[in-house]
């Protein structure tokens, strides 16, 4: 009962996020491994007929040695699946797939006139499997080989949606086996497509797919999201369909031709039925009342009408010369669904739908100046939301996803310095022409709550100024960069990411470099890339985290390290124990500095009471520490009473008051072999402070950018001093960057094995023996003058157990590898005294207790101090 009682409390220490985040990932791997709903959709293709299959690429469809399965409806057919004299018809679907085709086919049987084949395609109901190309080029020989194998030499054509483009295209290939094409709700011609333009489309398309995939794979769906109209393979076939030449297909189109078209489609226009029916002056073309679904709701009247055209073929007249009708432009409800869709698409990218507009200016789609007042609308409206929801939700706005994940909120600290200037409004209203610096921009002006009326006039201008050479600049020059990038489509991809890439270069390094701040962040960037102990805490010490595992597996116990130091804390001393429990078997000795320990389990006023009898014996300053962090995370510094009285009674975690000891910092990683009574000293690191010296002209941001060792990390700096940025630093003063002596925090770190000396061994020793049990630790401790650290002369100020590794990595000078070397050095002989103690019958430490209190530590928010307030 005690075990169990323990497991509770070992769980409830695990961060909430923590909890939600490792739920999440094992449902998504259990998804992705029992995809049990798609079992569904293959329950429900019985008897596929295997037919080869088909890629796209280039404007040409490549035969594959591979077979796929697909399943099809025969509709009108005898015992022997044959039609006997009856026409055939064969019904390709829309994407995406609707269950209504299905009664739509069997109605059109029904009339006994006329036999349908419904095959289903690739990525439409039960066909399934991996195909090399899903577009409607590809599936139109799909559809021609399935009809091959089941004997059926001649056929009229029902293409609905993008399915006609599968119609045309088969069409164009097996000319003697088509007798009739019918396009029911089709697009027609490249113009009529969503934005008109093949590679813009692409971009469109390539983003819905990244985000059907994304539902498809990292959400726990268990296959459910397959089963939906619009998925993956939905999102493939939009994808992978081109309809640049569709155009000339239906100019060589010399079979009878019927156009069945609603006329409020809001997705494909009636425009572009009434289109077609120009490019051929034969066709039949019906308009009926409806919009997308008009062959459904109009389907007694449409199936008349279609029986009627495939028993009583027109005679379509000698071919006439290949016709170029101008494009219609939009009118009615097609018209304010462009400008709708306009609209909506600068709240995702303003300035690529600006030049997207510039192109369906340029084809004749819409005119240039509903063009331009649908996009500035879109953009005004976008940035006046943003603005308002700085306004209203203020600083929280910033701390919640997804603006945390764009705006830190020590940005906002640093432009409330400017927004504060009479050019405040100037500031925001340039970042108009910013590209990746207005969504930050606007939300600061809400928080800052700049004049509504003003800033509203001011935005409004700047939109008006900047939309309109956009949108000529895509009318002018958008087509002839289109067509040049027509020969690259089937590369889109690579294009979408190419632009990406192209406008992260242009937003974060070319424009950054035309200002002297902006080239000082890009030296920053270029040795944070460069220089290995600059990287990201994750990438560094990644190597460390797989070396532990290994070492522990190699040792068959996966926490054997944490048996180095048996019963040293709760966990050996490990990441996530607390500091006050490692520095009981200290506090005894001189050297161990002065702290005092407060639990939440005591009430506020007993709290408060024993922190001010604390300051009162050590004074000010006074040093807050979380019992459980890391690297400095949740540390403070308390000045005065009414800090003390704030800190202390505000608290929501237990923590440490300890007395400030200042001087030089080092971290010592020592060891004691197992077994034998004696102490090494591993490593020893420096702790250096960044210094910058005012000169009474520069503030102290400029500052911090002109130090060649602070613009290393100049972003770190700048966000720990966000309040301070702006003020001038006065003559000879000097202003200490790194707020603690944590790497975290900006301390610079220097391997220093010249200050071992056998004094220092011996007085570590001495300490360490305070508790038998510990084999290896690393300790924290303040000098005054490095020749009493050589005495042997110092202030423990913090203790680390097993595999707490020395900052080594962090130390520009060293050669990584000789670095990683010595940290490896210090695991290994962790782990082998964790290993030996297990031997002699240790207690192991609970795995559930060792990675409660890892997470507890690692899963918190206040990485760094943000300010010495």
């Amino acid at each position: 009962m005690q075990a169990f009682d323990q497991s509770k409390a070992n769980l409830r220490r695990v961060p909430p996020k923590w909890w939600i985040a490792l739920t999440y990932v094992v449902l998504v791997l259990l998804s992705n491994t029992f995809p049990i709903f798609s079992a569904v959709e293959k329950q429900s293709s019985q008897n596929p007929i295997l037919v080869p299959a088909f890629d796209y690429k280039d404007d040409r469809v490549i035969p594959t040695e591979k077979q796929i399965p697909i399943h099809a409806n025969f509709y009108g057919f005898d015992q022997n699946n044959s039609a006997g004299d009856k026409p055939v018809l064969v019904y390709i679907h829309r994407v995406p797939w609707d269950s209504r085709g299905n009664q739509f086919c069997a109605d059109l049987a029904q009339s006994g006139k006329v036999a349908v084949v419904e095959p289903y395609l690739p990525g439409f109901a039960s066909s399934y499997g991996n195909v090399p190309s899903h577009s409607m080029e590809a599936n139109a020989h799909v559809v021609a080989a399935l009809l091959e194998q089941k004997g059926i030499k001649k056929y009229h054509l029902l293409g609905q949606g993008l399915g006609g483009v599968a119609a045309l295209e088969l069409t164009n290939v097996h000319r003697d086996r088509v007798e009739s094409v019918t396009l029911l709700s089709a697009p027609g011609v490249q113009a009529f497509e969503l934005l008109g333009n093949p590679l813009v489309n692409k971009i469109v398309y390539g983003f819905q797919g990244a985000f059907f995939w994304g539902v498809a794979r990292l959400t726990p769906n268990f296959g459910a999201a397959d089963l939906l109209a619009c998925d993956r393979d939905y999102a493939k076939t939009v994808f992978d369909t081109d309809l640049s030449e569709n155009k000339r297909l239906i100019d060589g189109l010399k079979r009878p031709l019927l156009i069945i078209h609603g006329d409020s489609d809001l997705l494909t226009p009636v425009d572009a039925a009434k289109y077609t029916a120009k490019l051929i002056p034969s066709a039949r073309l019906k308009i009926y009342q409806g919009g997308r679904d008009v062959v459904f709701e109009q389907k007694k009247v449409v199936v008349g009408e279609i029986i009627d055209f495939t028993t009583n073929l027109p005679n379509i007249g000698p071919p006439l010369p290949p016709s170029n009708p101008p494009i219609p432009q939009a009118i009615g409800m097609h018209y304010w669904m462009l400008l709708l869709f306009i609209i909506v698409c600068t709240f995702v990218a303003e300035d690529p739908t600006c030049l997207a507009s510039g192109l369906m200016v340029s084809v004749g789609i819409i005119d240039f100046w509903s063009a331009t007042m649908a996009c500035f609308v879109g953009i005004f409206i976008g940035d006046m939301t943003l603005y308002l929801i700085g306004r209203v939700f203020g600083r929280q706005a910033i701390r919640r996803a997804p603006f945390k994940w764009i705006i830190k909120e020590h940005k906002v600290n640093q432009w409330a310095g400017w927004f504060s200037t009479p050019k405040g409004m100037l500031v925001v209203v340039s970042s108009r022409f910013v590209p990746a610096s207005r969504l930050p921009t606007f939300i600061t002006a809400g928080i800052m709550k700049l004049d509504l009326m003003r800033l509203g006039l001011l935005l409004m201008v700047a939109a008006l100024i900047w939309t309109p050479p956009l949108i000529w600049l895509g009318y002018k020059f958008g087509d002839d960069g289109m067509r040049l990038l027509h020969n690259f489509k089937s590369n889109a991809v690579w294009i979408i990411v190419g632009l990406l890439v192209a406008l992260h270069v242009l937003t974060h390094w070319l424009v950054p470099a035309l200002t002297w701040r902006g080239r000082r962040q890009i030296v920053m960037k270029v040795r944070g890339f460069l220089q290995p102990s600059l990287w990201p805490n994750w990438i560094v010490y990644l190597p460390i985290r797989i070396g532990i595992i290994f070492l522990t597996l190699r040792h068959r116990s996966l926490t054997a390290f944490a048996s180095a130091n048996p019963s040293f804390g709760r966990i050996g001393g490990f990441a996530g124990d607390a500091k006050s429990l490692l520095l009981r078997p200290f506090q005894r000795d001189s050297r161990c500095c002065p702290h005092i320990a407060l639990s939440m389990e005591d009430k506020v006023d007993e709290r408060l009471k024993e922190a001010q009898a604390f300051a009162v014996c050590h004074g000010y300053p006074l040093v807050f520490k979380p019992e459980v962090s890391e690297d400095g995370a949740g540390l403070r510094y308390i000045k005065n009473d009414e800090q003390l009285n704030r800190w202390v009674g505000h608290a929501k975690e237990d923590f440490i008051l300890q007395k400030f000891i200042s001087g030089l910092e080092f971290e010592i990683v020592w060891r004691r072999n197992p077994g034998q009574d004696d102490g090494h000293i591993m490593a020893i690191v420096q702790k250096n402070d960044i210094v910058v010296m005012g000169d009474g002209e520069q503030t102290l941001e400029e500052l911090i950018w002109l130090d060649e060792f602070a613009v290393s990390r100049a972003e770190l700096f700048i966000q720990c001093h966000a309040r301070d940025l702006n003020k001038v630093i006065p003559a000879g003063q000097k202003v200490i960057l790194n707020l603690s002596g944590s790497y975290g925090h900006g301390a610079r770190c220097l391997h220093r094995p010249d200050l071992n000396t056998s004094a220092l061994e011996q007085a570590l020793t001495t300490l360490a023996k305070r508790f038998p049990a510990l084999h290896y630790a690393r300790f924290d401790v303040r000098i005054s003058t490095e020749e009493e650290l050589k005495a042997g002369r110092f202030t423990l100020i913090g203790v680390g157990g097993c595999c707490h590794v020395s900052s080594l990595v962090r130390d520009e000078s060293l050669l990584f590898r000789r670095s990683y070397s010595q940290v490896w050095q210090q695991l290994k002989v962790c782990l082998e005294a964790g290993a030996y103690n297990l031997k002699q019958n240790v207690r192991p430490v609970r795995l559930d207790e060792l990675m409660a209190r890892w997470s507890q530590a690692n899963g918190r928010s206040d990485n760094f101090v943000v300010s010495e307030e």
